[in-house]
């Protein structure tokens, strides 16, 4: 009876916290971006851009990928996290939450890379292969983004699917086990 007692308070107490974060993303988000918690203060996270192109070519496929810088991210987790979409009410012609995609990086010497495309005798594929995340609408401009299953340890990056499922702007995270 105890244990389960105890069970009870850690659930309430987790629920607690997560209706905390979101009235506080709703009352404090004022500029466009994707947002997560971090010792309960709001951290914005700065969207990183495409440094170049490069190509795998081998006797049955070519593989098209776009290459960031560094091997790792400036925001690391240890759990799955929950993010914060703010869309000005100004931008929300042009941007449909609802198309905000999860896609996974591959680090190697230094860079970070993400698979747009390949062709093979097989057929092609243009695009990264994302995964669409769930999504709660908090406000008029505030959207809760999180996933249900727990992410392997790895690189992923949140970007705006401009139709093209190419990022323009993507907004990267790590996350590492302890």
């Amino acid at each position: 009876m105890k244990k389960i007692f105890t069970l009870f308070i850690a659930v309430s107490a987790a629920i607690q916290l997560h209706a905390q974060h979101d009235s506080i993303a709703v009352s404090q988000l004022s500029e466009l971006g994707v947002y997560y918690f971090s010792c309960d203060s709001l951290i914005k996270i700065e969207p990183i851009v495409q440094e170049g192109m490069s190509s795998g070519v081998n006797p049955f496929s070519v593989r098209t990928s776009m290459v960031y810088e560094g091997e790792k991210s400036e925001n690391i987790f240890s759990t799955t996290p929950t993010f914060y979409i703010f869309v000005p009410k100004m931008y929300q012609r042009q941007i449909n939450v609802k198309q905000f995609r999860l896609i996974t990086l591959t680090a190697k010497k230094g860079k970070r890379k993400l698979n747009t495309g390949s062709v093979s005798m097989f057929g092609g594929r243009v695009g990264a292969k994302g995964k669409t995340l769930n999504m709660e609408k908090l406000s008029d401009e505030c959207y809760k983004v999180f996933s249900t299953e727990d992410f392997d340890e790895g690189h992923y990056g949140v970007f705006y699917n401009y139709g093209t499922n190419i990022p323009l702007k993507l907004y990267d995270f790590d996350i590492i086990r302890q």
